[in-house]
């Protein structure tokens, strides 16, 4: 064998396999199918009006009014743009400017030139253009004014920048986006509602029970602050039958306290009645039941549409201004001076 013939073993006889294409997935198919779907209904849909206006005023503002001019004369229609055809007969080139051009009259400039010296001092020096200093820059318009559209309210060939006109969709996500903010919104502001009449409700209990202590020392039997609708036990014997009928109220005490039992309740009603003062004298204030008159059931009824923060507020100014106690001090100071110069201030905040 031949040092020029090949090896039948090597691998040039071997048919090498051709390279197979990379198979395309199911969603690649699909996205093939319907960019050619989109592409077939945007060829065979019929256009708007407002889209074959805007192709035809592209189209013609496109094209010079010579080349459509001479797309006339090829089809036989010379005598439709008269104007252009007077213009020619005028003298008139297309890529030329109107009038007469700067050459010819530097050619009558030298040419009188030369007459006049000629002449010599026989006449008088003539009135040429070249005596005026030369104007630089002055060359007729070659192109006709462009086309200024009216882009808004700041009048015709001012520049702006106009916005695109937001679509359904993007008002729509718009939208949504603002809903999705006011409901975020709306869920803290709820949340830090709670929590803070939580916290004003786990101190009105202490507060109210201070403010009844206090009254008890002063002689005070009933106080409209002692009232509490979480807690039944603050209710005098009679009272919330009193409000259940004549106001709007409506406290359960039986679901409340389910396990209280009589000697509790006898006790409760005694101790009450011993805070209350006998008397046979007729109140000045006629009582609708069970002795409280319809002002303080009307007093009780404000005070229980209050907010739990209202209410606190209320009790801690009240013991302030009569005991002189601060709530957030704990203490009991000797007078309004006293308070005023040992106390932080009426706010927890001024306690931290």
């Amino acid at each position: 064998m031949s040092d020029a013939e090949e090896d039948y073993l090597s691998d040039k006889f071997l048919a090498r396999p051709v390279a197979a294409l990379p198979s395309k997935t199911y969603s690649q198919l699909r996205k093939d199918a319907e960019r050619n779907a989109n592409r077939k209904n945007e060829q065979n849909r019929l256009k708007s009006r407002r889209e074959r206006e805007r192709e035809a005023r592209e189209e013609g503002l496109s094209k010079s009014l010579f080349d459509r001019a001479k797309e006339e004369e090829t089809g036989g229609n010379s005598g439709l743009n008269k104007g252009l055809s007077l213009m020619m007969k005028m003298g008139f080139q297309p890529g030329q400017s109107l009038g007469r051009p700067h050459n010819d009259g530097s050619k009558q400039n030298e040419s009188l030139k030369s007459e006049i010296s000629s002449l010599g001092d026989l006449v008088a020096p003539v009135y040429t253009e070249d005596s005026q200093p030369s104007r630089t820059g002055t060359s007729h318009r070659t192109e006709p004014l462009p086309l200024s559209e009216w882009s808004g309210k700041l009048g015709i060939g001012i520049s702006r920048k106009r916005g695109v006109s937001p679509s359904s969709a993007d008002r729509v996500a718009k939208m949504v986006k603002i809903a999705e903010d006011s409901t975020k919104e709306d869920f803290r502001d709820r949340s830090r509602r709670e929590y803070a009449e939580r916290r004003a409700e786990n101190r009105l209990g202490p507060a109210q029970r201070t403010c009844a202590t206090l009254d008890e020392k002063s002689g005070i039997p009933f106080n409209v602050l002692w009232l509490n609708p979480g807690n039944p036990d603050t209710f005098p014997p009679g009272l919330i039958e009193s409000l259940n009928l004549h106001t709007s109220l409506n406290i359960q005490i039986d679901q409340e306290h389910p396990e209280d039992n009589l000697p509790r309740r006898l006790q409760r009603e005694m101790k009450t009645n011993a805070l209350q003062p006998i008397s046979l004298e007729v109140d000045k204030e006629p009582g609708i039941g069970n002795g409280f008159t319809e002002g303080t059931l009307q007093e009780i009824q404000q005070f229980f549409h209050l907010r739990t923060q209202d209410r606190l507020k209320l009790v801690i100014s009240y013991l302030r201004d009569h005991y002189s106690y601060c709530f957030w001090c704990g203490a009991q100071y000797d007078d309004q001076n006293d308070m005023e110069n040992n106390c932080p201030g009426p706010d927890e905040e001024a306690h931290d």
